[in-house]
């Protein structure tokens, strides 16, 4: 496994970098204004915080399909610059809104509902944009790059969250995110006229979103990249939201010490996002991808079988290399797989396959780890051995093994 010398290596262009800056900015945006709802809804209770996250994700896996057809069809600067605009209505008009009303649960769950229902126009398109912005060869950099951009912004996101919660609550978090949408219009302002866009969907809405399913899953290395990653999210998204904090509940260790094992694995995924940012992608990404999940499935492992509080958290860094090799690779091919016109509308099946992944395994690893005979380290065994199938499974596929990025 050797990375390739060219074309990967080759500089990114200068529109993707000026995208990818206002994407960092509304992001940073959005977890602020995530963490605010979140906080304002606690107030009323775990089933009224639990009512609205729903409320939050229904629209949005409801109309995702149709987000990524709208996407292919209309142009994903355009669809992401309408839906930019409306957020920024939304949480500008939640300044006043909760100046004079403050924040009764009928404005949280009407907040919930629109910003919902924007995300699933917003997602396909945003994720799309790579895609658009960069040539094939170098789509795993600039992946790299955003993750990197990612991590770095969900840390300093939840910071500034807890700060302007604390100083003017939901008033002062959705003032801010309205200013990030602010950047993110004017960037997309600027691109729109440098962004060739593809031919653009002409088919019905119903033909469209069919079509679009077809292509994702007609295709032999889509499909499997589809499914793998359908499963590998079902196993290892819940890591930070989840497991980690019942394993650290476990041993009986503080919320802080949950947040450095967090803080661990993100750095595992952060260092081969970086490693693929500085030197490219491995010339065997399919193959690369496989073997990640072994990693991945190496570091369950480690939380398994390990109480020592430093071996936990090199468990933790482990799984977070495994799925840093896995998603740094696994992303570029399936964006690659199919051609530019159905980016939004393979997206849209993207996402939508990760929430249903985690609708149905968030709860069930839940109660797995709450079963006296399994426990929260019998939960990170099994995950371990699932991932590790799941990339066996992986590298007995031949398109898999000798899919290439380009």
């Amino acid at each position: 496994m050797t990375p390739p010398a060219e074309p990967d290596t080759q500089r990114i262009p200068i529109r993707y970098w000026i995208w990818l800056l206002g994407a960092a900015v509304s992001l940073l945006g959005d977890l602020t204004m995530s963490f605010a709802i979140g906080w304002s809804a606690s107030h009323y209770g775990g089933q009224v915080a639990g009512l609205v996250l729903l409320l939050a994700a229904a629209p949005r896996a409801a109309l995702l399909l149709i987000g990524g057809a709208v996407g292919d069809r209309f142009g994903a600067p355009r669809v992401l610059l309408v839906s930019c605009t409306a957020m920024f209505v939304v949480t500008a008009a939640l300044v006043p809104a909760t100046i004079a009303v403050d924040e009764p649960v009928w404005l949280l769950v009407t907040t919930a509902l629109v910003v919902g229902v924007i995300d699933a126009f917003f997602l396909p398109s945003s994720r799309s944009m790579p895609r658009l912005l960069v040539p094939p060869a170098q789509i795993p950099r600039a992946m790299a790059s955003f993750q990197v951009t990612g991590m770095v912004f969900a840390v300093i996101g939840t910071l500034v969250g807890g700060l302007l919660v604390g100083w003017a609550g939901l008033t002062a978090a959705a003032g801010f995110d309205a200013l990030t949408f602010v950047v993110m219009i004017v960037v997309l302002a600027l691109l729109g006229k440098t962004i060739e866009l593809p031919p653009k969907a002409t088919l019905g809405m119903f033909r469209s979103i069919a079509e679009g399913m077809k292509v994702a899953f007609g295709r032999p290395l889509t499909r499997t990249l589809l499914i793998t990653m359908t499963l590998a999210a079902g196993l290892l998204m819940p890591l930070d939201i989840l497991l980690l904090p019942l394993l650290a509940r476990d041993h009986q260790w503080s919320a802080g010490t949950a947040g450095v094992l967090i803080a661990a694995r993100s750095l595992g995924v952060g260092a081969i996002a970086l490693r693929i940012l500085m030197r490219g992608a491995f010339s065997r990404p399919g193959m690369v991808a496989a073997i990640g999940l072994f990693f991945a499935a190496a570091g369950l492992f480690g939380l398994s079988l390990s109480d020592q509080l430093p071996l936990t958290i090199a468990a933790a860094a482990v799984s977070g290399v495994g799925v840093g090799l896995f998603t740094g690779h696994v992303l570029p091919l399936l964006m690659n797989s199919v051609e530019r016109e159905f980016q939004s509308r393979l997206q849209s099946v993207v996402v939508l396959c990760q929430n249903l992944a985690l609708v149905v395994m968030n709860p069930l690893l839940g109660t797995f780890a709450d079963l006296d005979g399994v426990g929260i380290t019998g939960v990170c065994l099994g995950i371990g051995i699932a991932s590790a199938l799941i990339g066996l499974v992986a590298l007995t596929r031949p398109v898999m093994r000798n899919a290439t990025v380009s």
